[in-house]
């Protein structure tokens, strides 16, 4: 017995040792991350700058949140039948059908400066006869139009206030694909609303349905949810400084948002808010701009001017006789066409300027002077 336990021994021994040096590897293989093991050295190829946490989405929001403001606009558009004119029932058809109605909006923006400047979209206000403005805190205040750039797409309003919550505009060239945003804004009328998500791309541009640019400037591509009544508001970087103003969205894709980058914008913002200086100038008037159909309706030979809407109460346009349907042809001596805008010519002027209109009533040529008023800054009459 002895013998054959001899004869066997090595045998035993070289299976132990074996079984040992089988084990260390398998477990130094399959968990690597222990202390002592050899394969410990080898390290997962991470970010340098992880940090193992998300950022606080809850702080930004909590820091930019009361400067972000919603937008609610009034607009006055034409309708048309759409039955012929010609037809037998035509006049009662374009009277049922046709008109002007009154079209609400909503949009978003964010202050700038503590006395009541406020940033938004260009589309969010143009042609509006009446901007209110909506704090956080719940009040209400009706803006003014200080002026803006149709293809930059962005604006300047004014609210008479003091001691605002302001937003701090970053440097949207210092964006990487990957870094974290967050949009804050009114999609459809869900006030304050905060979405999160990455920078998708930079340097972007798309177009609109004519093939025409949508914004000027370099756009910031994002996945963090931007919807309707986004627009005008600040898309904001990890730091709590607005790096884009968000515009666009394609409505039949999910995730892809834009965003106008702030350094495209900030000398256009920069020199709308230094042109504002002093008492705003003002006609008093709501109208739209003539295009060949409405041009048609009244019998005029082309679309160049403006029909007035509606005439507020006690205001330079009223007390210089103009009235509701007048066409107004030229200003100053200057032909009203789809490209000229009266409120940007009458933006140049100052508060007790005339100005000279060459008005169309009843197929009768008019020339009224309209001595400027001060914007009243406070809800707007009408007649």
């Amino acid at each position: 017995m002895k013998a054959s336990f001899k004869k066997y021994l090595p045998l035993v021994v070289i299976a132990i040792i074996s079984s040992v040096i089988t084990s260390i590897v398998v477990v130094s293989y399959g968990f690597p991350e222990r202390k002592g093991d050899t394969a410990a050295a080898v390290t997962p190829i991470v970010a340098s700058s992880y940090s193992g946490n998300l950022p606080s989405i809850a702080d930004v929001a909590e820091t930019v949140g009361p400067a972000v403001v919603r937008i609610d606009t009034e607009r006055v558009v034409s309708y048309r039948s759409p039955f012929p004119d010609d037809g037998f029932f035509g006049p009662f058809f374009r009277d049922f059908f046709g008109g002007e109605r009154i079209q609400p909006g909503t949009g978003s923006g964010f202050i700038i400066s503590p006395d009541g400047y406020i940033v938004t979209n260009y589309h969010v206000v143009e042609e509006s006869r009446k901007v209110e403005v909506t704090l956080t805190d719940g009040r209400k205040f009706t803006a003014r139009v200080v002026n803006g750039n149709k293809d930059a797409d962005v604006a300047v309003i004014k609210i008479k206030a003091n001691n605002l919550p302001v937003a701090q505009l970053g440097d949207s060239s210092k964006l990487r694909q990957g870094d974290w945003v967050v949009a804050i804004g009114n999609p459809y009328g869900f006030d304050h609303s905060v979405t999160a998500g990455v920078v998708s791309a930079v340097g972007r541009r798309i177009d609109d349905e004519t093939g025409g640019t949508l914004a000027t400037g370099d756009l910031i591509q994002t996945d963090a949810a931007i919807n309707s009544g986004n627009s005008g508001g600040p898309l904001i970087n990890m730091e709590g400084k607005v790096i884009g103003i968000n515009t666009a969205i394609i409505p039949y894709a999910q995730g892809l948002g834009f965003a106008i980058s702030i350094n495209s914008v900030k000398d256009t913002l920069k020199d709308i808010v230094n042109y504002d200086e002093g008492p705003t100038p003002w006609i008093g008037i709501w109208y739209q701009q003539l295009d060949d159909d409405i041009a048609k309706q009244l019998g005029l030979s082309d679309a160049n001017g403006i029909l007035v809407t509606n005439v507020i109460q006690d205001s330079p346009a009223e007390k210089a006789g103009l009235k509701e349907g007048d066409v107004i042809k030229e200003i100053d001596g200057k032909q009203i066409t789809a490209k000229m805008s009266l409120a940007e010519e009458i933006s140049k002027k100052k508060v007790g300027d005339k100005v000279v209109m060459y008005v169309l009533r009843g197929g009768q040529k008019h020339y009224l002077t309209v001595v400027l008023g001060e914007y009243p800054g406070d809800t707007l009459m009408l007649k």
